[in-house]
C-alpha cells in the first residue's frame, strides 16, 4: 500500500464516518469531486492547501492526515446541514453576512440565559 493510498484511505474514512459523499466534501474544500475521487483511490495527492483544507474540515491534524499515527485530534463530524449553512453563509456580501452571525450569537445568547 503506498502513502498516498495511505492518506486516500484516511480521507476516504472521515468522510464515511461524518456520512458525506464525495460531492459534498468537494464542494467544502474547493475542489473537484473527481480530484476527490483520484485522491481516496491513491492515483493523486492533495496539494498543501487542500490537504490543510481538508484537515480544517475534519478538525484532524495535518500530521495525521498524511502520516496516520494513534493521534488524530477529531472532532465530531460536521453534518451536511453544517456544510450547506456555511458555504451559504460564504456566499453572502460581507455586511449581510456580518448581521446574520450577530443575529446567530444573539440568539444563542439569549438561550443560554433562560
Amino acid at each position: 500500500m503506498t502513502a498516498n493510498n495511505t492518506l486516500g484511505l484516511r480521507i476516504k474514512s472521515l468522510r464515511e464516518q461524518a456520512n458525506l459523499d464525495q460531492a459534498v466534501l468537494a464542494e467544502a474544500v474547493g475542489t473537484a469531486r473527481s480530484h476527490l475521487t483520484n485522491i481516496e483511490r491513491g492515483r493523486a495527492k492533495p496539494g498543501r492547501d487542500l490537504l490543510l483544507a481538508i484537515a480544517k474540515f475534519f478538525s484532524v491534524s495535518i500530521d495525521w492526515l498524511a502520516n496516520g499515527g494513534d493521534e488524530k485530534t477529531h472532532m465530531e463530524p460536521v453534518s451536511p446541514k453544517e456544510i450547506l449553512l456555511l458555504n451559504s453563509f460564504r456566499k453572502l456580501p460581507k455586511d449581510e453576512a456580518e448581521l446574520h452571525l450577530n443575529l446567530i450569537l444573539a440568539r444563542i445568547s439569549q438561550g443560554k440565559e433562560q
